[in-house]
C-alpha cells in the first residue's frame, strides 16, 4: 500500500481525502489548529509559519505521494496581507516541492480559479492564460509554478469548493482565515432565520468537498501530472445556488436577497466568471455529481 502525507489534514478538502482515501493508502498528516482525529489515521501538529520540521516530519513517514491541503484563502485577509499570504500561499510550496522532488514523492497542489481574471465569456480551460487580479489569485499561482517545475507533479484547481466538515473539527478556528465555505455559513444563517444578501453577478462551478476529494483521488489512481481542473458541469450564480440549496434542504428562500458585487462594496477585486471546464477529467473517465446528488449528500451530512 502507498504512502500519502496530508499536509493541512484539518482542511475540508484534507480531511475528506483522508476519509476516503484511508483504505487505498496507509496516510498519515500534519493539522495547525484542527485535528481530524480520523480512526487509523495518525496525525500531528505542524505549523508552517513557525515551525522547521517539515522534513524531519516528511522523511519519517517517506510518503510516496504529499498532498498540499493548506492556503490562505480569505481574498479579502490577502487583500490586507500580501506578505503572509506570499508565504503561505507561494513561498511555503518553494520549500514543499524542493522537498518532495528530493523524496522522489509525488507532490499535489490544490489551487483555484483565482488565477484568471475572469473576463472570458466560457469556461476556463487548463491551458487558458493566467491573469490573476488580487492578492491572493496571485500568489496562488506563484505556489502552481513552484510545483510544476517538477513534470512529475499535480495541479487541481476548483471554483467555489463547499461540504460539511466532520463533527470532531466543525468548532474549530481555522488558520485559513476563512472559518467556514459558503454553503455552511449559508445554512446556519437560514437555520437562524437570517436575511442573507447574496451576489447574483457572479458565476462558478461550485463542487461539493466529497467529490472534489474523489476527483483527486482517481486522478492518483492515473498517475496524473500537470494542470487539471475539478469542476462539475454546470455554470451557476451564487444567488440560483443559494435560493436552490434553501429549497432542497427546506429553508425559508425569501430570506436570501439578491445583490451585485459593486453594491456589497468590497475592497478587493474579483471575477465575475470563475466557471472551470473539467472536460480533460471527464475525457478520463471521472463522473462529477448533479447539484441535486451534492445537495443530498450535504443532507445525509448534516443529519448524521
Amino acid at each position: 500500500m502507498k504512502k500519502l502525507f496530508i499536509v493541512g489534514i484539518g482542511s475540508l478538502t484534507g480531511s475528506k481525502i483522508a476519509e476516503l482515501g484511508k483504505n487505498y493508502y496507509e496516510i498519515s498528516g500534519s493539522f495547525n489548529l484542527r485535528d481530524p482525529k480520523i480512526e487509523s489515521i495518525h496525525s500531528l501538529k505542524y505549523d508552517l509559519t513557525k515551525d522547521n520540521s517539515l522534513e524531519r516530519i516528511l522523511n519519517d513517514f517517506a510518503p510516496d505521494v504529499i498532498i498540499n491541503c493548506t492556503a490562505l484563502n480569505n481574498v479579502d485577509y490577502c487583500e490586507k496581507n500580501p506578505v503572509q499570504s506570499k508565504k503561505i500561499n507561494s513561498d511555503f510550496l518553494k520549500e514543499l516541492s524542493g522537498l518532495s522532488n528530493n523524496m522522489n514523492a509525488k507532490l499535489v497542489h490544490l489551487s483555484t480559479d483565482s488565477v484568471f481574471d475572469g473576463t472570458k465569456e466560457t469556461s476556463y480551460v487548463e491551458t487558458d492564460a493566467t491573469n490573476p487580479i488580487n492578492v491572493y489569485g496571485k500568489t496562488k499561482l506563484m505556489g502552481e509554478k513552484y510545483v510544476l517545475n517538477y513534470p512529475e507533479n499535480l495541479v487541481i484547481r476548483a471554483s467555489v469548493l463547499y461540504g460539511i466538515l466532520p463533527k470532531e473539527i466543525k468548532s474549530l478556528d481555522t488558520s485559513s482565515k476563512k472559518p467556514m465555505n459558503f454553503a455552511q455559513w449559508l445554512i446556519n444563517q437560514l437555520r437562524m432565520n437570517e436575511k442573507v444578501n447574496i451576489i447574483t453577478d457572479e458565476l462558478s462551478t461550485p463542487i461539493i468537498a466529497d467529490d472534489f476529494a474523489n476527483s483527486i483521488l482517481y486522478l492518483l489512481s492515473k498517475n496524473a501530472s500537470g494542470r487539471f481542473h475539478s469542476a462539475p458541469d454546470f455554470k451557476i450564480s451564487r444567488y440560483v445556488f443559494s435560493r436552490k440549496l434553501a429549497k432542497y434542504l427546506e429553508f425559508n428562500e425569501t430570506l436570501i436577497l439578491p445583490i451585485t458585487t459593486k453594491s456589497l462594496g468590497r475592497n478587493v477585486k474579483t471575477a465575475s466568471n470563475k466557471c472551470l471546464s473539467s472536460h480533460k477529467l471527464r475525457k478520463m473517465g471521472f463522473n462529477f455529481m448533479t447539484l441535486d446528488e451534492s445537495f443530498n449528500l450535504l443532507k445525509l451530512q448534516m443529519n448524521s
